[in-house]
């Protein structure tokens, strides 16, 4: 199939997986905590696969279509540079974290899957190339030519999700009727966001201030925020806490806590610094004129009638921890009141809502549908099924409902294909 005596290519590549392993040995003598060298050995797997997709790119494509000197070296030294950026920048994060690194880790990471899945969309599809050899045919090429325009494709595709999806929200409005609802409550407007993860923008506070402003301009009578307000450390929102003061509701914002508002995704030298995390992003929201229900509930009234807002901090699965407590946030949670339960984690829902409760509707966000998902009039799919089974929209159990926000952040890699930031406005209607 491929010749590999040639001197010259045996050096590229061999000069090639000698420089990946290198970085890789160089990080794991760095980094003696066990679960560091597990993700690393991660990281090994990753780059040996790399090295096979590159290597079949290098003959199949380079080699044949380009067998120039220079040309050979820009493709491995290319290679080498985005994969070692990838590589100390992690490392950065987990030894002595800075919010700059988290950052351009997010665009090293995009960097690496816009250049490299194509790459192995390529090398997949380029196989059936071959398949005549098993019948004692002649290869042909129409494999290699589908799968460049399918490269193509989703080299555009992800560049869109960054530069576009990434950055234009969707409104979505929904309707939830129950016979439950107070009559003063008939047509009362919740806008529901999720998922800020301030890291996604660095320190630009522009496309916030478009949110804040979009939200305000449909005049809710009151906004949920339903977790997740950093990636990993409270000084992401510095920037931010002026502009998320800015948003106004008749009846408040109110907020509870997502997973990665605790600090769980950082190696803290002390756990005093952890508390001090924790502590700082209740109080930037507190400063942000937002209310926190942290396993708390309240009451919102219409002359003499009432509703009940419920709010849980996150209610994590193992081996995450466990903070949410339905119970503590209300004591009689099968009353006649109508109820809204603000809870992070949709799994929530279906575990313990649903079995044990009479909330009338619960709001989360979590999944983000991550980042990517198809939608044709009301059928989607994503990824995100695989692990929630609700993950995107309304849901229905009996009497009770369920929404799930995609959020307005990201998280791993900067870029939303399909799944666009969600502002969601909840009619409240009473049959």
């Amino acid at each position: 199939m491929f010749i590999f005596s040639e001197s010259i290519k045996i050096e590229y590549s061999h000069k090639f997986l000698t420089c990946r392993l290198s970085v890789i040995l160089l990080l794991l003598q760095v980094n003696k905590n066990t679960q560091m060298r597990i993700q690393l050995l991660t990281f090994l797997m990753l780059i040996f696969i790399n090295y096979i997709v590159d290597l079949y790119i290098y003959y199949r494509v380079i080699c044949a279509w380009c067998n120039r000197r220079w040309m050979k070296w820009s493709f491995w030294t290319t290679n080498v540079l985005i994969l070692g950026m990838v590589l100390v920048s992690v490392n950065a994060i987990k030894s002595g974290y800075n919010e700059r690194w988290d950052y351009l880790l997010f665009w090293f990471l995009f960097l690496y899957f816009a250049l490299y899945m194509p790459r192995l969309i390529f090398f997949v599809i380029s196989l059936f190339d071959y398949l005549p050899l098993l019948f004692r045919h002649k290869i042909t090429r129409w494999g290699s030519k589908v799968a460049l325009v399918i490269s193509f494709i989703a080299f555009v595709t992800m560049l869109s999700g960054a530069f576009y999806g990434r950055l234009h929200p969707v409104i979505n409005e929904v309707e939830v009727v129950s016979d439950k609802l107070p009559g003063a409550f008939d047509g009362y407007r919740i806008i529901q966001i999720s998922d800020l993860h301030l890291s996604s923008f660095g320190t630009d506070t522009a496309f916030v201030s478009q949110i804040v402003n979009q939200v305000n301009g449909l005049r809710p009578d009151m906004i949920v925020f339903t977790g997740d307000l950093v990636s990993r450390r409270a000084d992401e929102a510095d920037a931010f806490t002026t502009v998320l003061s800015r948003f106004q509701a008749g009846d408040g914002v109110w907020s509870i806590m997502g997973n990665h508002d605790y600090g769980d995704y950082v190696n803290w030298n002390t756990p005093e610094q952890k508390i001090k995390n924790l502590s700082d992003i209740k109080r930037m929201q507190t400063d942000a004129g937002w209310k926190m229900l942290n396993n708390a509930s309240t009451f919102i009234f219409r002359g003499n009638d009432s509703i009940a807002l419920i709010g849980v901090e996150n209610w994590g699965e193992p081996p995450f921890p466990q903070y949410g407590n339905l119970k503590v946030a209300y004591t009689n949670l099968n009353d006649n009141n109508y109820k809204i339960l603000l809870t992070h984690n949709p799994i929530h829902w279906d575990k313990e809502v649903v079995p044990e409760t009479n909330i009338d509707l619960s709001l989360s966000g979590h999944t983000h549908a991550m980042q990517m998902k198809v939608k044709i009039g009301r059928w989607q799919v994503s990824p995100s099924s695989l692990r929630y089974p609700r993950w995107s929209g309304l849901y229905r159990e009996s009497n009770q409902y369920l929404y799930v926000n995609e959020g307005i952040g990201c998280v791993f890699y900067p870029m939303r294909i399909g799944a666009r930031p969600e502002i969601t406005v909840l009619t409240l209607k009473s049959k």
